[in-house]
């Protein structure tokens, strides 16, 4: 019987091509979009799912409640470990972890890894699965060595890894460790990720920090009982906080320190590993948005909606059409679920031939996708048994929807009007129009949202930064030694195209490597407790990025003593609340420190945020993490390759690529720009589809109409005046839908921009131009069918029966 049901079914699709192909090219397009956007989440949402632990493993934060707000550090005292393990009841595990790219050699051989140092839980804590080497002691000595099979088969080819010797470069130091394990490579849906794992005791400050509670550089994680939930955790961490932090609790208090509302000024808080991937607290997120996933299906479930709006408009208009075939149906008999079987049949082939030719279109597009929103999308997705039988469901769903009413409808028809010929267009006109609305609402929302965020876009990349970012280069270090660095200054001094080559520890905005981070530092001043941010630079910092000098001077050769000096900007100067600054001694660690200058406020963070107070200190590191180097070029793409093969040639384990500032800042908004460029690609579609299904719709409608417009024409009626009769019918409910989305876009997209400090104003005038964009679109799509029934022959609409 359902066979018999496809059968008829295609052959009145083959009658009705037009009708056919515009459902067909409107489903496929839409079920692709939204098959890329809902894998886009599913892909974001199972991060770390291959972790057998990940309910019960936490990386822990802190929140201090500081007389300006909560501030919240991720970095904890190294004999915080220790105290976990002794007093906190529940704890299975606990580790810190530590590193990043390091030089590692072996026979000759020396390429950058990224070795990650941790405790000897580390393994035990994590689903790392090992091939070779036992998890329990893998990293029992401090001179072993874990590498993953690719690290393992770069250093050996096919030899055995285990047991072997090689060397890693520390603190410019090669240390001899064994490799122990060999683990299979990292999921490409991991948090954390490393090539190669060594002790924790390795990192170079080790001695100095291993007793200190006054300093945290590291992240702490820690696993904890199936049966310790994650309140419970936070609750016996209380005790832990209160003992070693009581220090810290006495000085925010006597600063004005704001209680959170438990009543504590210091809490200690667990981010569950589930959460790592989309959690902006944590260590090893990658600063997407935890609602971004939410909306890739909130824009495929709209692209859907769009395709099936069109489906129901069309099947239900061209029902009407069908009034002879209705008729005769009802009259020999058909019951109502057979003519709802035989609709409903039509619109599963339909949708069944959208998905097949949407299947191949996902395939198709994507690696294309993946480069131009910056995803990893793979067919392996597909693997996941529960994910096909979601897509089945949904399948199922939308056929339900877009056919499922539209055959009701038809069934419902009254037999005596159909055979009276009674059967119009104007009976569906009130779902119709409502659906259209619907349409142009979403269409013009993302429109507007889109022209928003390429406005935010188009501020961010304009706006005065307060340093000079196209014409400074950054260079990783790469962990170089010192007489690496001092020959590139050397062989740079001889470059005509080179002013000036500077140095810190961390990068402005993000680099090649993609490394970014601040460093928070707070002592006491004049009675008051300072908090400010802080970057270790080196000679002519302010000199080579063209920071402005509002009083002093920069760090200078020419002046001995200042490895002792700080240079301050506007905000920590107006902190420490002095008129004359330069020559006061500020005390933020051991050493005190003389001020000798003040630079104007610069952006070093994203336009998210106000600018910090900063200062800059200058002590004899052995090697800055970032070189820069300003340079005076026209031809800024061939000098950037030049200074990177000096470098590559200077350093020739240099693993990280050199890279304008420019190119730095604007890599802090990657998130916006990928959000800009999925807004603009569903609102060009939502507009190609609405379209498609608008034309449809005046397609039918001036058929329907033709005799009306013969009669207009006989009686005197302009061609101006039909069109403008049977434009302005669509142009009303364009209108109103933008009329809907106007307030609705202008609340998203405020909420959205309060993520920036800096950021455009929404104007009027924007969504006026929306709307007369929508309106024009309408206007295109339905001028060409309505022209062309106004410039009929009257004579031969009114032959027509």
């Amino acid at each position: 019987m359902f066979g018999n049901y496809i059968k008829i079914a295609w052959r009145n699709l083959l009658k009705q091509k037009v009708f056919a192909a515009v459902n067909v090219v409107g489903m496929s397009a839409a079920i692709c979009a939204a098959l890329l956007l809902s894998l886009t989440a599913y892909r974001e949402w199972t991060y770390d799912d291959f972790q057998i632990n990940k309910e019960h493993i936490y990386q822990l934060y802190r929140e201090d409640g500081t007389a300006k707000g909560m501030r919240v550090g991720t970095s904890f005292a190294e004999p915080m470990a220790d105290a976990l393990r002794k007093e906190v009841q529940g704890v299975k595990h606990v580790s810190r972890i530590g590193g990043g790219d390091m030089p590692v050699r072996y026979n000759g051989k020396h390429i950058y890894f990224d070795v990650e140092m941790v405790d000897v839980d580390f393994l035990k804590m994590f689903s790392f699965r090992l091939l070779q080497g036992n998890a329990s002691t893998a990293l029992q000595q401090p001179d072993q060595l874990v590498l993953t099979q690719k690290t393992a088969r770069s250093l050996f080819n096919q030899e055995d890894a285990v047991g072997k010797t090689v060397e890693v470069n520390i603190n410019n130091q090669w240390r001899p460790f064994i490799v122990s394990a060999v683990a299979a490579d990292i999921p490409d849906n991991s948090s954390i990720t490393f090539e190669a794992l060594v002790r924790f005791e390795n990192v170079d400050d080790y001695a100095a920090i291993r007793n200190n509670w006054n300093v945290g550089n590291y992240p702490l994680m820690m696993e904890v009982e199936p049966s310790v939930t994650t309140a419970a955790l936070e609750k016996s961490l209380v005790s832990v906080t209160n003992k070693y932090y009581a220090g810290n609790i006495e000085e925010l208090k006597k600063n004005g320190g704001i209680p959170n509302k438990e009543g504590a000024l210091i809490r200690i808080n667990g981010i569950p590993l589930n959460e790592f991937h989309l959690n902006a607290l944590s260590s090893f997120s990658n600063g997407l948005n935890p609602f971004y996933p939410w909306l890739m299906v909130i824009l495929a479930v709209l692209i859907i909606s769009i395709a099936c709006i069109n489906f129901i408009n069309l099947s239900i208009a061209r029902s009407f059409t069908r009034g002879s075939e209705i008729s005769l149906r009802k009259a020999l008999g058909a019951m109502d679920r057979q003519l709802l079987f035989q609709f409903w049949s039509e619109a599963f082939l339909l949708c069944f031939i959208s998905l097949v030719l949407s299947l191949l279109l996902t395939i198709l597009l994507m690696p294309y996708y993946n480069a131009t929103f910056n995803h990893e999308l793979s067919l392996r997705l597909f693997g996941n048994i529960w994910l096909i039988l979601g897509a089945a469901f949904i399948f199922f769903m939308v056929t339900l929807l877009a056919g499922g009413y539209p055959a009701w409808k038809v069934a419902r028809l009254n037999i005596i009007q159909v055979l009276k010929g009674k059967l119009s267009l104007a009976k569906g006109n009130g779902v119709r129009n409502g659906l259209i609305i619907v349409q142009f609402i979403v269409a013009a929302l993302l429109i507007s949202c889109t022209a928003v965020i390429w406005q935010q876009l188009d501020f961010i990349r304009s706006t005065p930064l307060g340093f000079n970012t196209t014409q400074v280069i950054s260079i990783p270090g790469d962990n170089a030694s010192p007489q690496v660095i001092a020959a590139l200054r050397s062989r740079l001094a001889g470059e005509t195209e080179v002013e000036s080559v500077s140095g810190s520890m961390l990068n402005l905005g993000v680099g090649k490597d993609g490394s970014s981070g601040n460093w928070y530092r707070g002592f006491d001043y004049m009675g008051s407790h300072i908090n400010t941010q802080c970057i270790i630079v080196d000679y002519d910092y302010a000199r080579t990025l063209d920071l402005k000098m509002v009083a002093g001077r920069d760090f200078s050769r020419n002046f001995g003593a200042d490895t002792t000096g700080v240079v301050l900007n506007e905000q920590m100067a107006k902190q420490l609340g002095e008129k004359e600054l330069i020559g006061a001694v500020i005390t933020p660690g051991n050493v005190p420190l003389h001020v000798i200058g003040v630079v104007k406020d610069y952006h070093f963070e994203s336009l998210r945020k106000k600018i910090d107070p900063l200062m800059m200190i200058m002590t004899m590191i052995p090697h800055p993490n970032y070189i820069f180097v300003k340079v005076n070029t026209r031809n800024p793409v061939a000098t950037l390759k030049h200074i990177s093969a000096i470098w590559k040639g200077i350093n020739p384990l240099a693993k990280n690529e050199a890279s304008f500032l420019d190119e730095n800042t604007n890599r802090l908004y990657r998130q916006e720009a990928r959000f800009s460029k999925i807004f603009m690609s569903g609102a060009i579609l939502a507009i190609v589809i609405s379209c498609m299904g608008l034309f449809a719709i005046a397609v039918l409608v001036m058929a329907q109409r033709q005799k009306e417009i013969g009669i207009r024409k006989v009686l005197g009626a302009s061609v101006g005046g039909i069109v403008l009769l049977l434009s302005k019918d669509f142009l009303k409910l364009v209108l109103i839908a933008v009329l809907i989305a106007t307030p609705l876009s202008w609340y998203l997209m405020q909420q959205w921009l309060q993520r920036f400090e800096f950021h455009v104003n929404i104007h009027w005038w924007l969504f006026a131009v929306v709307g007369l964009l929508a309106v024009i679109i309408a206007l295109a799509t339905t001028s060409l069918q309505t022209i062309k029934a106004a410039l009929a022959n009257p004579v031969d609409s009114l032959k027509r029966d």
